[in-house]
């Protein structure tokens, strides 16, 4: 399997589908909370700068506590430039980010 096939079957197994006529009440409230933006400063992320952005990662770097390297999350990109975009604006507009996303693994050089 190479790199576009493993992102392809992650995306299958790890994202969970969305309807919302199947939402329970809990759900319908959430939902229907980030229609609305958190602060006016919070616009949408555009693809072109998350493109922008994924040019300053440092592909020498290990992976953080989540296991995604720099390579998955470009071919990520490649692959679904609009789901990846998606994806950032539901965290921004939810201000829910994940906190393997906020952690990183230090390593000392002895």
């Amino acid at each position: 399997m190479d790199l576009a096939e493993t992102i392809r079957y992650m995306i299958k197994i790890f994202t969970l589908e969305d309807k919302k006529e199947t939402d329970i009440a809990v759900y319908k409230l959430i939902r229907a909370a980030t229609r609305v933006p958190i602060t006016a400063e919070d616009i949408p992320f555009t693809t072109k700068e998350i493109r922008e952005a994924k040019k300053g990662l440092d592909k020498t770097k290990a992976s953080g506590e989540d296991g995604k390297t720099c390579d998955i999350l470009y071919c990520a990109f490649s692959l679904l430039p609009k789901s990846t975009t998606a994806l950032y604006n539901g965290c921004l507009r939810m201000a829910c980010f994940s906190r393997q996303w906020k952690k990183a693994i230090i390593i000392p050089i002895i």
